[in-house]
């Protein structure tokens, strides 16, 4: 059972990771866009169009979070990632002990 222990902790810190990076790359994008909104860089378009999926789908999904010129749609995607964060990883972690 040690090598199902070993998967799932070796899954649970990927799946952190990922996340960790994907809210840097959302930040990333918010700062970008307070400072250089029209911004072509490579960097810059290719942080826009890794976070774009998520942040897209929320603004479809719920306008309201698009309202006189502020959008809150990366705060609401912080919070839905933080929960991943906090309980997937958590949960996947705890599976891992139990599989010892």
């Amino acid at each position: 059972m040690f090598v199902l222990a070993n998967l799932l902790s070796a899954l649970a810190q990927i799946i952190d990771i990922a996340v960790f990076l994907y809210i840097l790359a959302i930040f990333a994008v918010v700062v970008v866009s307070w400072f250089a909104p029209r911004s072509m860089h490579p960097i810059v378009l290719f942080l826009r169009r890794i976070t774009e999926p998520l942040l897209g789908r929320l603004r479809r999904r719920f306008p309201i979070l698009v309202q006189g010129g502020f959008d809150l749609s990366p705060i609401i995607a912080f919070f839905a990632l933080y929960f991943v964060q906090k309980f997937l990883v958590r949960t996947l972690y705890q599976l891992a002990e139990r599989a010892q």
